[in-house]
């Protein structure tokens, strides 16, 4: 009689390690993809968005709305500090005053830029959109294997208008 109740327990024993046996087997042979993921944020007054700036490093971008500056942080690891490396005063890029407040938007994406000239670039873009002049912006950034903290100007890319604009309120 104990034997005929154990019979059942045997068979899903079984099953169980085929079943794990066959789920290691798979896991193992399956390729392997890294998950990526940026952040971005904004108040009124700046956006700040991650973007990767190296096969192993990140950068913090952060866009002043009343400045029109663009500026991006990465973390020296080995001396524990952020350093200034990225820079681009993008109101000019837009067209746009300076001393007037524009309407920004800002986020980071995954892609590479093909280099000239021997150049490289980090395997990210920054894309900067304005409302009122409805233009948005893609910057390369230069990869840098050097440490320094005298600012690279980050490159701007062609742009696009997409398909609606803000107009801006005259000053009075």
């Amino acid at each position: 009689m104990p034997h005929r109740l154990l019979r059942p327990l045997a068979n899903h024993m079984i099953w169980l390690v085929a079943g794990i046996l066959l789920g290691s087997s798979l896991a193992w042979a399956w390729p392997v993809r890294t998950a990526v993921a940026f952040t971005s944020d904004r108040n009124d007054k700046f956006a700040m968005t991650t973007a990767p700036t190296g096969p192993t490093t990140e950068g913090i971008f952060v866009l002043d709305f009343l400045t029109g500056q663009l500026r991006g942080f990465a973390l020296d690891r080995t001396a524990s500090q952020f350093m200034w490396v990225y820079s681009r005063p993008i109101a000019r890029d837009f067209g746009v005053d300076p001393n007037k407040p524009a309407r920004y938007t800002m986020v980071s994406g995954l892609a590479q830029a093909t280099g000239r000239g021997g150049a490289s670039y980090a395997p990210s873009y920054i894309y900067v959109a304005e409302l009122s002049t409805g233009r948005v912006q893609a910057y390369a950034i230069p990869y840098r294997t050097q440490r320094g903290s005298t600012p690279v100007q980050l490159i701007p890319v062609p742009n696009l208008q997409f398909a609606f604009a803000e107009p801006r309120p005259e000053a009075n």
